[in-house]
């Protein structure tokens, strides 16, 4: 980051201005030790009093901190909070860890600055934050995480902002000119981002996915999207301008409703899932319609099929969760991979152990691991950015 970026986001935290999702974005990207010079400066800066030198090794205090943090992290990792007061008050709390623990007890390794192989490789590993690259219609690109809060852009009537807790705003003034042309909203691996189209659709965007949209739907008769990879939709209802979303080869078209597309290239299947209204899938000459709780699934040899399923671990990502419900152990890497930016590899047979549980996409990637070593079906070794698989 940019000094002065760093600098306001820091101060916007400790004085708990941040939103939540955004503070764990903030917490992710200094555990992963990007910019640690800078932000220790910072950091004493921003404090009233100089970190007190003596305390950064005394083992009793270090334990406090590390049972803070632990706290203040399980905290964090509650159902989503509703209001503003009490996640004040945990940024509060925050800001006392901060100030010690960030500034001293992970920026110093302590007298011999030695650590273990297999900690230098962890750390090479953090969670994934809330960003993602605009591409306006000229060909301009925009990094949403290196921009304030605030306007982004404004042309032929339609402005573009971006708000305090992340969100990528479309408002197009009645008097607004024809506004031709696509933007797209993409994000990497390791990446997720939220977006209120022109229309009032709200789209979430997963980690290494695009989203094309027109600047403005009116020009057309139907509001049209092209999804690759996962996103989930709460569409404005508009009886008058069907709502469709173009996927690698399907076609979903709704009116007004909230539903989840999966077409990562890497997926065994082209997904789509129903969690309110109905929607129409189509793809060839085959057509669906699905009712709430329905999937329908797209394979490689171009079968649509339908099946009930259990929503709540399909959309739990737009919570900031994995959830893994009877998947197999290709499954569950496939989403640690998207999320961690890491690499997968194999080695010995495959388990055909299924796995269920659920856990934080902002935990610490060994945390992810732990949880799914504890079944006993499967062992993890990490090198660098890769993830070894092993029996």
């Amino acid at each position: 980051m940019e000094k002065e970026i760093l600098q306001y986001t820091l101060r916007q935290y400790i004085h708990g201005e941040l939103s939540e999702e955004d503070s764990r974005a903030f917490l992710s990207y200094i555990k992963s030790g990007e910019d640690r010079t800078l932000l220790q400066e910072l950091i004493q800066e921003v404090l009233d009093d100089p970190v007190d030198q003596n305390l950064l090794h005394d083992p009793e205090v270090l334990l406090v901190l590390d049972n803070t943090w632990e706290q203040l992290h399980a905290q964090m990792n509650k159902p989503q909070v509703k209001s503003f007061r009490p996640w004040k008050r945990i940024a509060a709390v925050a800001a006392t860890v901060i100030g010690i623990s960030f500034a001293g007890w992970w920026f110093f390794d302590g007298t011999d600055n030695t650590v273990s192989q297999q900690t230098q490789h962890e750390k090479l590993i953090s969670p994934g934050m809330q960003s993602a690259t605009l591409t306006l219609a000229n060909g301009k690109q925009v990094r949403l995480q290196e921009i304030m809060d605030g306007q982004i852009a404004a042309e032929m009537g339609i402005k573009i902002s971006k708000s305090s807790d992340g969100l990528l705003i479309y408002e197009v003034d009645k008097n607004a000119g024809d506004g031709a042309g696509n933007h797209i909203l993409s994000t990497t691996k390791g990446e997720t981002y939220r977006i209120k189209l022109p229309d009032g659709t709200q789209v979430w965007l997963n980690a290494a996915s695009s989203l094309k949209y027109p600047m403005r739907f009116a020009l057309q008769g139907k509001r049209e999207v092209e999804l690759t990879g996962e996103a989930y939709f709460e569409v404005a209802k508009d009886p008058k301008h069907p709502f469709i979303v173009k996927a690698s080869g399907q076609q979903i078209e709704v009116l007004g409703t909230h539903f989840n597309v999966n077409s990562y290239t890497d997926e065994p299947a082209l997904r789509t899932t129903l969690l309110e209204g109905s929607v129409e899938v189509s793809s060839s000459n085959q057509k669906l319609r699905l009712l709430p709780g329905q999937q329908s699934s797209l394979n490689a040899k171009g079968i649509l099929q339908i099946q009930q399923v259990d929503t709540a671990p399909i959309v739990a990502w737009t919570n900031h969760e994995f959830m893994f419900d009877q998947d197999d152990i290709e499954s569950v890497m496939r989403k640690i991979a998207r999320w961690y930016k890491v690499d997968v590899v194999y080695q010995g047979k495959k388990t055909s152990e299924k796995f269920g549980g659920g856990i934080s996409r902002f935990d610490d990637v060994k945390q992810v691991l732990k949880m799914l070593e504890n079944t006993g079906a499967v062992h993890f070794r990490i090198e660098g950015k890769t993830l070894y698989v092993l029996p």
